[in-house]
């Protein structure tokens, strides 16, 4: 995979991650010009169906969530039989990997750090997202100290009908990892957001302690304390650690989920509290007087009940009569009104089959597969069985078939491209890509073509290597972006990326650099990158310098300004020890502005700022 550029764009550079499911690479992505990561699942579980739908589903979960404490999805796609997700590249450690140098981590380090995973796992709750896998190895840490949570693989979305899933089809295995998964998931039973935050319990609980709460020599024992052991105290463990925030972490591991924390911004909160109140004694749990009162009321109605039985039984008997005519009545109703029965569609031309679905007050969704039974455009399956009656709102699949998979690849060398290209397209080849080259072919002959003429699947990739027009680069230095591109294109060459910076000794808005240089021999359709002297802008002062307080070391600490036409942008962000700071800020607009003071994520302050 090493060198490998996957979908043309992304130039694999190194391993940085394994997995069960997926290894994940650094890779260059050229268009964008930066560093990402890719998650490519494993060649062997390209045909497991479950480790694809499990791969899919993780790229679905995260193209829901964009947070600045989660790692976010970029692309996703398939090349050829790779399937691959695209992510942001945190350049950084596991929190794993931190506790594994560090043995413990302090506790006001491990406050900001928790409160930002509970950041992140509230916004994928909020965006109906349960993670199921929060533990130290998918929490990231970047070499600035900041925290995003990764690995949605077994992620379940809360509108899903999926109630239980395997880590994998030969594992069986739990789902989740045995240390830090919740009592509910030991039982097998559906994980919640609660679910999710007595994981985030365990990891602080080790990020304190050094330790699980809970270990074993096999699986089956490490649940089975989830299920029935309490955790000791972590100040068993530490002495440095407040009775706060042990009231706190134990709250989020308690066994029964009614009685934790039920969102993650309710225990965000109560750690803020465990920095100013560390001797605790603020934690409260859910009382059961409801319980107890509902109680008292069943006793009271069930003796009520008891004395009007005898006088209510001939009533019963005629009202049951009465009931069972009635719901044979309205099953009737149900069973034949809006409904109809699914006739046998295979076999049938799809526009048939549609017009049989819509004349039953019908709809069908259509989906094209190959076949090497059934000519394009007949119906090879249907998502209802015939004969079952079918409401008429839910809709019907049909798979129509796309012919046969199957065509003859010619031996194309020699041939015009053109006419090489239009002729893959008419036999139905859907993947071709051109790769240009230096020949002493007629420029736009085919040189050679891969794979190898002979038969070959539709949906598989051609390659056609064509010989290529050679162009000198022109020079595009003081040109305007419009007269620069069109030089560009006038050569056979295609504009690329445009940047922006700055130079005193050049007029706005023109060219000031390139690549390819000027001279170089390129091949005709190469991709040119210029940079633009921007316009220099006025700049306008606030009438007072900002004065920021501090109250606690190692706060990370965020300046945002709303300048008057609503623009909002970053004019600060970094970590700070407690103190007084003054800060001179400086924007293109003039008059009030609002600046917001944000401290660990949270809105501490809010000012008017006027600019001149």
């Amino acid at each position: 995979m090493i060198g490998r550029v996957i979908s043309g764009r992304y130039v694999v550079q190194a391993v940085v991650g394994t997995g069960g499911m997926a290894v994940v690479y650094r890779a260059f992505d050229q268009k964008k010009n930066r560093i990402v990561a890719i998650k490519v699942l494993r060649p062997e579980y390209e045909s497991d169906e479950e480790f694809v739908r499990r791969f899919s589903r993780e790229a679905e979960a995260a193209s829901k969530v964009s947070h600045e404490n989660i790692v976010n999805m970029l692309d996703v796609g398939i090349d050829g039989d790779l399937r691959y997700i695209v992510m942001e590249y945190v350049d950084g450690q596991t929190l794993k990997d931190m506790i594994r140098q560090r043995g413990t981590i302090h506790p006001d380090t491990a406050i900001r750090m928790t409160i930002r995973i509970l950041a992140a796992v509230d916004h994928a709750h909020r965006n109906g997202i349960v993670h199921r896998d929060i533990k130290p190895q998918n929490i990231l840490v970047d070499n600035q100290g900041r925290v995003k949570v990764a690995d949605f693989g077994i992620a379940r979305l809360k509108a899903s009908q999926t109630t239980h899933i395997e880590e994998g089809a030969s594992s069986g295995s739990a789902l989740g990892s045995v240390h830090y998964f919740s009592p509910e998931q030991a039982r097998g039973e559906i994980a919640d957001e609660k679910s999710d935050l007595y994981s985030v319990g365990v990891v602080m609980y080790e990020m304190l302690t050094g330790q699980v709460p809970f270990d074993g020599e096999t699986s089956v024992s490490v649940a089975l304390k989830h299920l029935s052991e309490a955790p000791r105290s972590m100040r068993d463990h530490q002495e440095g650690i407040s009775k706060a925030l042990d009231e706190v972490v134990m709250r989020a591991l308690c066994k029964d989920a009614t009685k934790r924390y039920q969102t993650a911004a309710e225990m965000a909160a109560d750690l803020r509290k465990a920095i100013s109140h560390p001797q605790g004694g603020f934690v409260t749990y859910p009382k059961d007087a409801d319980e107890v009162e509902k109680e008292k009321e069943e006793r009271r109605r069930k003796r009520e009940e008891d004395r009007r039985r005898l006088r209510r039984a001939m009533l019963t008997c005629v009202l049951i009569g009465v009931a069972l005519i009635l719901a044979a009545g309205v099953w009737f109703f149900v069973v034949t009104v809006n409904t109809y029965v699914m006739p046998d569609l295979v076999g049938q031309e799809q526009l048939l089959a549609q017009d049989a679905l819509e004349k039953l007050g019908g709809e069908a969704e259509v989906e094209y597969d190959y076949s090497e039974d059934y000519e394009e455009g007949i119906v090879i399956g249907q998502s209802r069985r015939v004969g079952a009656r079918v409401k008429q709102a839910v809709p019907v699949a049909l798979t129509v078939s796309r012919g046969t998979r199957w065509y003859y690849l010619e031996d194309c060398a020699g041939r015009s491209m053109d006419e090489v290209y239009d002729a893959l397209k008419a036999q139905g080849v859907e993947n071709v890509q051109v790769l240009y080259v230096k020949s002493d072919a007629p420029v736009g002959t085919v040189v050679s073509v891969s794979p190898e003429p002979g038969r070959q699947a539709r949906d598989a990739l051609v390659i056609l290597t064509v010989s290529g027009q050679r162009v000198l680069m022109p020079s595009l230095y003081g040109f305007t972006l419009e007269d620069a591109q069109a030089l560009i294109e006038a050569e056979g060459l295609r504009l690329g990326t445009v940047t922006e910076s700055e130079a005193v000794d050049a007029l706005p808005n023109t060219v000031i650099a390139q690549s390819p240089e000027t001279g170089t021999e390129q091949m005709a359709g190469t991709t040119v990158d210029i940079t633009v002297n921007q316009s220099h802008q006025t700049m306008c002062w606030p009438t007072s310098k900002l004065s920021v307080v501090v109250p606690l070391n190692g706060s990370d600490v965020q300046i945002m300004m709303v300048s008057p036409s609503g623009a909002t942008q970053e004019a600060y962000r970094g970590e700070l020890n407690a103190g007084t700071y003054r800060f001179e800020l400086t924007d293109a607009e003039a008059g009030e502005h609002i600046v917001n003071i944000l401290m660990d994520g949270v809105l501490m302050e809010s000012q008017s700022v006027r600019f001149e």
